[in-house]
């Protein structure tokens, strides 16, 4: 988010937390975000241990479960929005290929584990219900993010599109998912 943000990428305000750190610090560190918020490990995949606080007293326990899967996290802003992907193949050296973006569509706060697995509550649309403008803004922002982070073989680019337009970096997953009901191959079909 650093890096992006200091190329004039719009991300959810974030920082890092330690599981040294005493819990004065980490509610120290939760009110310059402010709530609600998002607690994630720092290097875990598929929405493990991840947890939207909305109040004080639900902080302690949301680390505590962030650090189930990483002695580091992160307390990340809270985008009300859509969350969006963009699946890309490529390299520096070669005319990357875009895919489809898609759309997750939610009943609930976020595209928890569960909900990844079960599509219980959540639909994915591909391609995403979006205007041709700002599907091609998404790309433009992906392939950006992309090649910014210097990205080579494959990639899905996740983003926030919030309710006023605007589109903001989630994060990248350089091992996105290959299943049949993956969304990475279904973007690039």
């Amino acid at each position: 988010h650093m890096l992006a943000a200091a190329q004039g990428i719009e991300t959810p305000r974030t920082t890092l937390i330690s599981q040294k750190q005493d819990e004065l610090s980490l509610f120290k560190a939760a009110e310059e975000i402010g709530y609600p918020l998002m607690v994630k490990p720092l290097r875990a995949g598929s929405s493990f241990g991840v947890t939207k606080v909305s109040h004080r007293r639900a902080l302690p326990e949301a680390a505590k479960e962030a650090f189930r899967y990483d002695t580091d996290a992160v307390l990340e802003e809270y985008i009300e929005g859509t969350e969006l992907g963009c699946a890309i193949i490529g390299s520096r050296n070669s005319q990357p290929i875009v895919g489809r973006i898609d759309e997750i569509e939610l009943k609930g706060d976020y595209f928890d584990t569960h909900e990844k697995y079960t599509l219980k509550n959540a639909r994915i649309h591909v391609p995403a219900r979006l205007s041709q403008t700002k599907q091609e803004q998404t790309k433009e922002l992906a392939l950006r993010l992309y090649e910014l982070f210097d990205c080579t073989g494959f990639a899905r680019i996740d983003l926030f599109l919030t309710p006023d337009g605007r589109i903001l970096f989630n994060e990248i997953n350089t091992i996105p998912g290959f299943t049949s009901q993956s969304r990475f191959p279904k973007m690039l079909k």
